[in-house]
């Protein structure tokens, strides 16, 4: 986990010391979000303790979610597991976390639906792949990804500027989940379109080999990952590092789910 390449063309500080983690089994979306699922789920929480949890807002149906609080998407996670019979993860007060805004506590034994932790999120992300900057190599373009080819980046290839098929008309650049060929592991868009919420906390990487970690213990920034349609090639690595305030929204970060494996 981290930046093996450690050159100046790679990223910051905070992307080191690379370091070995072990993750265990989990399960995680193919695609990220859309803004239907997420209105499905919106429409049935409504009703059954969601009073305050908003409409998705996405450039269309099978496109991504964005611009949505770390907390609505937390609490959107719980409705999802709710409307599948499944048991919710998060909860505040030892109450399952339908409303307000709070700092939530994770039950990570539950199967439900919830954020996959930064650790998580770099494994899939990779696809498989070790000491490559994307998951299917060390350049990229817009074969690969949405994203803004306007770098300094000598590993970046192609046209210039936003995706051709995207950069139209009024923002975000979106382009519908599953535009682009998967990673070695199924998995779309963990690269471009839009960037991912984590779980964790941002703080500084140890210098020590993990097992399932969860990021800081407490902080004031949460972590999202892998760029998107405005990110620069240098955003966009599977290695790439990015945090912000839970309740901000950006109309380039969304989500993409994880589940817990049973034993």
């Amino acid at each position: 986990m981290g930046n093996a390449l450690a050159s100046s063309a790679d990223g910051g500080a905070n992307e080191l010391p690379a370091h070995a983690v072990t993750v265990g089994a989990y399960f995680i979306g193919r695609h990220e979000v859309t803004n239907a699922q997420w209105d499905e789920v919106q429409a049935w929480a409504a009703s059954h303790g969601y009073s305050d949890l908003a409409a998705g807002t996405g450039k269309a149906a099978d496109h991504p979610l964005q611009a949505m609080a770390w907390q609505e998407l937390v609490k959107w996670c719980n409705a999802a597991s709710e409307k599948a019979g499944l048991t919710p993860c998060y909860s505040v007060a030892g109450q399952t976390y339908r409303v307000g805004v709070g700092v939530p506590d994770c039950n990570w034994n539950a199967n439900g639906y919830r954020l996959p932790t930064e650790a998580e999120w770099e494994k899939a992300a990779r696809g498989g792949a070790r000491g490559r900057r994307f998951a299917w190599g060390d350049t990229i373009s817009h074969r690969e990804a949405n994203f803004r080819n306007e770098g300094a980046e000598t590993y970046q290839a192609g046209r210039a500027g936003d995706h051709p098929a995207a950069g139209a008309g009024a923002e975000p650049y979106t382009t519908p989940v599953g535009t682009f060929a998967a990673n070695g592991y199924g998995l779309f868009d963990v690269a471009g379109n839009v960037a991912e919420w984590c779980w964790d906390w941002y703080g500084p990487y140890p210098d020590q080999a993990l097992s399932d970690p969860r990021g800081a213990a407490a902080g004031t920034l949460r972590v999202y990952r892998g760029g998107s349609w405005r990110h620069n090639a240098s955003d966009c690595r599977s290695a790439d590092r990015y945090f912000s305030y839970p309740a901000g929204s950006y109309n380039y970060v969304g989500l993409r789910v994880a589940r817990s494996c049973p034993p």
